[in-house]
């Protein structure tokens, strides 16, 4: 019961703001530029398998937004996302939130505002872009960009639970 209080909570801080307090859509590039100042971080919302398996920007640090859950063959919300956020920033830290294709980067940078993270931008276009008409992400995205990124896991970026929560799925 508990845990799907926590998740319905989360979900609860995933709908859009309403437009109170927009959050600004970052390219590739500009974000990639705003990471070398100082307090300013670039937080990955993906699953830790998107994070691995697809690559990463070599300065991101995973927090997922989502699990993936290998029994119900989906996403399933992290109901400690902003807890873990918590454990690792400051609210006067400037996030830069990146996921695939702009969509749960948006949702994570609104929950971080709501939660009293006064700077937050997301990269709209991800870290993959947009569809093709072939299908395939080829459009956009900090990985088209031409922006550094790797599959090398850097310890100190990968995901880490905020003490006191359960340990994540995958």
């Amino acid at each position: 019961m508990r845990k799907f209080i926590l998740t319905a909570s989360l979900l609860f801080l995933l709908k859009p703001a309403g437009g109170s307090q927009s959050v600004e859509s970052l390219t590739p590039g500009r974000a990639y530029g705003m990471t070398k100042s100082e307090a300013t971080y670039l937080v990955d919302v993906r699953s830790i398998a998107e994070y691995v398996l697809i690559g990463h920007p070599v300065v991101a640090y995973n927090i997922p937004i989502t699990f993936w859950n290998e029994q119900e063959r989906g996403f399933t919300a992290n109901p400690n996302f902003l807890k873990d956020l918590q454990a690792r920033f400051k609210p006067d830290d400037t996030l830069i939130f990146i996921c695939r294709s702009g969509g749960r980067s948006l949702k994570a940078a609104e929950a971080a505002r709501m939660a009293g993270f006064k700077r937050t931008f997301h990269i709209s276009e991800g870290f993959e872009g947009e569809l093709d008409s072939e299908g395939y992400r080829t459009k956009g995205g900090w990985k088209n960009s031409g922006l550094p990124y790797s599959y090398k896991i850097d310890p100190s970026l990968a995901y880490q639970a905020a003490k006191g929560s359960s340990p994540s799925q995958n």
